[in-house]
């Protein structure tokens, strides 16, 4: 009896391992979409922005970092100095911290690094103005 009610079983496992299984979820789906706004950095030497203050210093570049609340590096870039401003499109909504070096032509730091922290809210543009006093320049 036991040998028959094994074959029963096994039979049964069998033929429905050969239909297969098919399984469907119905979840809530994707999450909300998560926005994305800018991040402007403004920068000035000694409260200017004349190309000509730029060659006076002898800044060539402007080593501006973004980094997440972690610490991450999320992007950076080295905007020539009469730029005086550079552009971070779809970036998350979150707090970012925002890292802007002065840059001689080699690359060299000729600034402290200023480090400002910021958020970035979903379809808004978010402005960082930072001033470089003349003696902050070496």
């Amino acid at each position: 009896m036991l040998k028959k009610l094994l074959s029963v079983i096994s039979c049964l496992a069998l033929s429905a391992a050969a239909t297969g299984c098919v399984i469907v979820a119905d979840g809530p789906g994707p999450g909300p979409s998560v926005g994305t706004g800018a991040l402007t950095t403004y920068w000035s030497l000694d409260g200017s922005i004349d190309p000509d203050i730029c060659w006076y210093y002898g800044v060539d570049s402007v080593d501006v970092a973004i980094y997440d609340m972690d610490d991450r590096p999320v992007i950076a870039t080295r905007p020539y100095c009469e730029d005086f401003g550079v552009t971070f499109d779809n970036l998350l909504d979150d707090s970012y911290t925002v890292e802007v070096t002065l840059l001689d032509p080699g690359g060299y730091p000729l600034s402290d690094t200023v480090v400002v922290y910021t958020d970035v809210w979903a379809g808004d543009e978010t402005i960082v103005d930072i001033d470089f006093p003349g003696p902050t320049i070496y």
